[in-house]
């Protein structure tokens, strides 16, 4: 189509879930990358008293209905001219009417209101190299760290500086008309705004919409057509509720930020495509262009996005499973209303995929024909429903492009790797968000589940100063032990944090069973790396109650919900202040208990003042602010970026994560609840999310990145425990201030994690004692490891700062068999022990490093996969030449069983009983709570462990695990 083409009348109407749009661009010349098209579909615009002046040269027209708290509205506006250029003046014209209806409802809730109020901001969606921008960045962002993680947060609402937020864009006009009889017309009232402004001299170049947010006037306050907080988007009330609308794109020239000219029809405007996004891959979900990853990031929020992994079989492990590789646009998710209204009929896509032989099979190129849920679909089965060949990883090019509804063109897609084998996972003292002082390391021991010889691969690097061009990386390779184990003496290789900064961690493992079926593994670690003498430190938030802010509290209530009312008291509490401290917090089941996992920071030795924004602004207003050159909106315009402050934050506990995210000054929502909650549907994540007795780590880190200054970073760790419903005490206390639970239901001052039951070694190794203290408090703790021969050693060590105790002397484990390893604590006089862990010591075992030839394995009756019903025994079988058989069972956290199954003719039974454990350890939960059904979640690494003896008299000791997935059990061989 012709740049000049001259469109003298476009009446355009898509019908959206929040209302209908319809624009009127006339005589505008288009950008050659966004041509403007004449849609078929049209609609009747609202009852209007007026018909409103003719549409003139170069403008724009939008129209749109709207539903607010108390009924429908319709609003129509113009803004001219339609394409912008630096320092010139424009024009926004617009008629709100709002219904008799609506104002009676609006006065019997007891409202009032004496005038109306219109907000015009200007939204750049497109910066000049076509990247999409948003001004809230939630689950996503396109602001990136040096590690490659989303940094969350912005202003959920009109970007202006008007009302608290610390920026705004290039147009911010705001216009107050006072109720006058004038403006009273059949069926309502209708006000009409005339707003006129310069365009300044410096715009930044890129792709805008106008953005219009209504109102009325109370006094001197302003409220949304809700009465709610004006030009802020509300939370969801069962339908979208707004109360502003935006124009079409709008083409703006201009010089970018280093002075090059722009011309804005040559951009090209791309918006970011995810593939596999209906997939759940142990909490995540989604792959992103490798082309898209330096300017958009997803942010799941519960556990660091990383390597998709999806299955080749359904459980059976015969039938073949397909996926659907058409795009999602997950920026469409955060609020319908800003959404550039897609034409789902307009668009192609083409795929081509490579196997891991390294083949490529070009699937073909279609055109969108309608939607799919909220996405472009083109109903091919090729797209929809494609079958991975084989076990391996994948390379996806899916390329296209979609319009919107005016006919404007837009770029997606390009090259996605992913996984498909079976989901193994890992455990390591490593855990996500975990800050470290300068002159730490990266590189702890792994244990690997289903425990297997996995070829591994760890790439960590340090970004001192956050600086890419000062990257140190280190890789290690090797292969895991027999029994799932890597470290040093497998090959790994530690990074130094000789400097302060960011790291970033990455393990890959792969392994191939028995089977033939290909297990992977993946997990990335990162945070900040701070100096001890850093000039700042890092805070959570202090408690607002009763009109004061406390460091520390008892609050003498907890968050309740009474459904059958329709009425609730949602207690939002932050990590907490202080380092170091404890929360405690209830899980009823309502989620109305919720950890906000903000962090702030300040200069040591100038506490700044309790901030009254932090209550106003409440959930989410943290004192790590970016800051930009000329006072516009960082998410939206980064070029402009001068300060760079934002906050890294994780909530591990026991097997999972429960929060990570990295964010910044506004983040919209980043509580979690602790009950009910799946956690993204990680494994070890009971759909009844936190119980009482679940421990928190609280952790994360501060960087402050301020112009022509050096880097300043500082961590922060703390912890938290879960109460039962009604203790109605949700506080921040001092650690060791009271007794907690744990998760065997037992009270104590601390609790210790260490060694755990049924780990297997090989003879030789050197075992350091390494226990985890929760809270962190610094105890005085006692090891003590039994060899099978009747040697007792000991070694004893004092808990760090980090809550960590590190055994002075090491235990060469130096003959196979049964060891019992225990260990105790105390602190000012009070014990504290390894839930579950009996005091005798639990069962670890040692193999030889070479087995005799003809020694047979301890085996077991079990397929590849099978299932137990969650409120009923089930009894596992096998064979051993031995006279009995150790067992121990454990799930994240806590000891749950361990014994001695004898063997009678070569058979041997154990019976696992999740009824009798889950009375023994609440935390292990075997039914829903919301649903009353019975239901398992909770991970079980349940291990057996022998003498064996070959025909010829020669012996050796074997080991098998098992992996109980909820009610599945994997028995890898």
């Amino acid at each position: 189509m012709s740049r000049r083409l001259k469109i003298t009348f476009i009446f355009v109407c898509v019908a959206l879930l929040v209302g209908l749009v319809q624009c009127i661009p006339a005589g505008a010349p288009p950008p050659s990358t966004l041509p403007v098209t004449t849609p078929s579909n049209t609609a009747t615009p609202a009852p209007s008293t007026s018909q409103g002046p003719a549409p003139t040269p170069n403008e724009i027209r939008f129209e749109s209905y709207g539903w607010a708290e108390y009924g429908d509205w319709w609003a129509e506006a113009a803004v001219s001219p339609a394409v912008w250029r630096p320092g010139i003046p424009i024009k926004v014209t617009s008629t709100l009417r709002v219904p008799d209806r609506f104002f009676e409802a609006f006065y019997t809730a007891g409202q009032k209101a004496d005038g109306f109020v219109l907000l015009v901001t200007a939204e750049r969606t497109f910066d000049a190299e076509g990247h999409f921008r948003q001004a809230s960045d939630e689950r996503m962002s396109t602001l990136v760290t040096p590690t490659g993680l989303a940094i969350e947060g912005g202003i959920q609402g009109a970007v202006t500086n008007r009302f608290g937020y610390a920026f705004k864009t290039p147009v911010d006009q705001l216009v107050t008309i006072p109720f006058n009889p004038q403006q009273t017309t059949k069926g309502g009232r209708e006000v009409v705004f005339n707003v006129q402004t310069t365009l300044p001299q410096d715009l930044p170049p890129g792709i805008y919409r106008v953005r219009l947010d209504y109102g009325f006037t109370q006094g001197k306050s302003f409220k949304s057509l809700s009465c709610e907080g004006f030009a802020r988007r509300p939370f969801f009330k069962g339908r979208p509720t707004e109360s502003h609308l935006f124009s079409p794109p709008i083409p703006a020239s201009g010089k970018n930020i280093s002075g090059k000219a722009v011309d804005a029809s040559k951009i090209q405007p791309r918006i970011p495509w995810v593939i596999l996004g209906d997939y759940n891959s142990n909490g995540y979900r989604g792959v992103v262009a490798e082309e898209d990853k330096p300017y958009f990031v997803l942010s799941n929020r519960n556990i660091i996005q990383d390597d998709v992994i999806l299955p080749l079989y359904k459980d059976d492990n015969k039938t073949k499973l397909s996926y659907n590789l058409e795009p999602q646009l997950p920026t469409d998710i955060i609020e319908t209303r800003s959404n550039i209204p897609w034409d789902y009929t307009r668009g192609e896509l083409s795929i081509e995929v490579t196997g891991p032989d390294g083949k490529t099979v070009n699937l073909g190129k279609f055109p969108f024909v309608g939607k799919r849920g909220m996405w472009p679909t083109t109903r091919k089965a090729e797209f929809t429903a494609w079958k991975p060949p084989a076990y391996g990883q994948y390379t996806v090019k899916a390329t296209g492009w979609i319009a919107d509804i005016w006919g404007n063109r837009y770029e997606g897609g390009g090259t996605y790797k992913f996984w498909i084998a079976k989901r193994m996972t890992l455990a390591t003292a490593t855990f996500q968000g975990q800050p470290y002082p300068v002159g730490n390391r990266y590189g702890r021991d792994i244990g690997f589940a289903p425990a297997v010889p996995a070829d591994v691969t760890i790439t960590a690097t340090l970004y001192p100063y956050s600086d890419p061009k000062q990257a140190k990386t280190v890789i290690s390779t090797g292969k895991a032990s027999a029994s799932g184990i890597f470290g040093a003496a497998q090959g790994m290789k530690p990074l130094p944090f000789d400097a302060p900064g960011e790291y970033i961690g990455h393990v890959l493992a792969t392994y191939t069973d028995k089977d033939s079926h290909l297990w992977v593994s993946t997990m990335r670690h990162a945070s900040v790396v701070y100096p001890e003498d850093s000039p700042i430190e890092a805070h959570g938030k202090k408690i607002w109650l009763n009109g004061k802010f406390y460091e520390r509290v008892e609050t003498h209530r907890e968050g309740w919900a009474d459904r059958t009312r329709d009425v609730q008291f949602l207690d939002h509490i932050n990590f907490p202040y202080n380092q170091g401290d404890v929360l405690l917090i209830a899980s009823e089941q309502e989620g109305a208990n919720k950890i906000e996992p903000v962090l702030n920071w300040e200069y040591k030795g100038q506490k700044v003042p309790d901030d009254a924004r932090m209550r106003s602004h409440g959930v989410g207003a943290s004192s790590t602010r970016l800051r930009t050159s000329n006072g516009l909106s960082p998410h939206m315009f980064p070029e402009y970026i001068v300060d760079w402050e934002y906050y890294y934050a994780g909530a591990p506990r026991s097997g999972f994560m429960g929060r990570f995210i990295v964010g910044d000054d506004g983040i919209r929502a980043p509580y979690w609840p602790t009950s009910p909650n799946s956690f993204g549907g990680q494994y070890n994540a009971s759909y009844n999310g936190d119980l009482p007795g679940d421990i928190y780590r609280l952790l994360g880190g501060v960087v402050v990145r301020k112009q022509g200054q050096t880097p300043m970073y500082a961590g922060y760790m703390a912890s938290a425990f879960i109460l039962p419903k009604d203790t109605n005490n949700n506080a921040v206390v001092a650690p060791g201030a009271q007794d907690i639970i744990g998760s065997d239901g037992s009270k104590a001052r601390f609790f210790i994690v260490s060694t755990r039951p049924g780990m297997m070694y090989e003879v030789g190794t050197v075992l350091s004692v390494v226990a985890q203290i929760d809270p962190m408090l610094p105890i005085n703790a006692k090891a003590t490891m039994k060899y099978p021969d009747g040697r007792v050693l000991t070694t004893e060590g004092t808990a760090d700062k980090m809550g960590y105790v590190v055994g002075k002397d090491r235990f060469t484990l130096d003959v196979p068999g049964v060891y019992q390893f225990s260990i105790e604590g105390e602190w000012n006089g009070y014990k504290g022990y390894m839930p579950g862990l009996p005091r005798d010591g639990g069962y670890i075992y040692v193999v030889e490093k070479e087995r005799p030839a003809g020694v047979p394995d301890l085996k077991l009756n079990l397929p590849l996969t099978s299932y137990f019903s969650p409120d009923r025994p089930f009894t596992i079988s096998g064979t051993s030449t031995d006279k009995e058989v150790y067992y121990a069972a454990v799930i994240p956290g806590a000891v749950i069983d361990q014994g001695i199954a004898q063997v009678k003719n070569g058979k041997f039974e154990y019976v696992f009983d999740p009824v009798s454990i889950s009375q023994k350890f609440p935390t292990y939960d075997i039914i829903n709570l919301t649903t009353g059904k019975p239901e398992i979640r909770d991970v079980v690494h349940l291990t057996f462990f022998s003498k064996e003896t070959g025909p010829g008299g020669a012996t050796g000791h074997s080991m098998v695990r098992l992996i109980m997935r909820g009610t599945q059990v994997l028995y890898t061989k």
